[in-house]
């Protein structure tokens, strides 16, 4: 996500000084100042990736500690469900955009579950080395 919106930023640095040029005196100025906008709107964009992964995590912490069964085993009860339905799928005629549909939920819950949990090792690991 974060490529895509950075990919975005030189677009619309220039949609925006388009905007302001006469306000500018010389080109140097002019470069300086689209340097700083990108900059800051590269730093915005951080920011607010860094924010998103932040609630995500306390989500999956509040999860877990519900009480819950059903909040505590969503991710590998779908990861579960989604395997089954594209084995089913694979072995049975079904059209191929279907397949394909089942393909990208399923590498997006694979990426989602193991990837999250990744994090959450690797987060409690490096929280107890600091710890000690």
């Amino acid at each position: 996500m974060i490529p895509i919106l950075t990919s975005l930023i030189p677009t619309l640095v220039n949609k925006g000084m388009d905007l302001f040029d006469k306000k500018f005196e010389t080109d140097s100025e002019k470069l300086q100042k689209k340097a700083e906008f990108e900059k800051y709107m590269q730093e915005q964009i951080q920011t607010a990736w860094n924010k998103e992964q932040e609630n995500l995590t306390e989500r999956h912490k509040n999860d877990m500690q519900s009480d819950s069964w059903l909040s505590k085993n969503i991710r590998p009860m779908a990861l579960i469900y989604l395997m089954a339905l594209f084995t089913l799928a694979f072995f049975n005629d079904v059209p191929s955009t279907v397949l394909e549909m089942l393909r990208d939920l399923l590498m997006t819950v694979f990426v989602f579950y193991f990837g999250a949990r990744t994090i959450e090792k690797v987060g409690s690991m490096v929280t107890n080395k600091k710890g000690k």
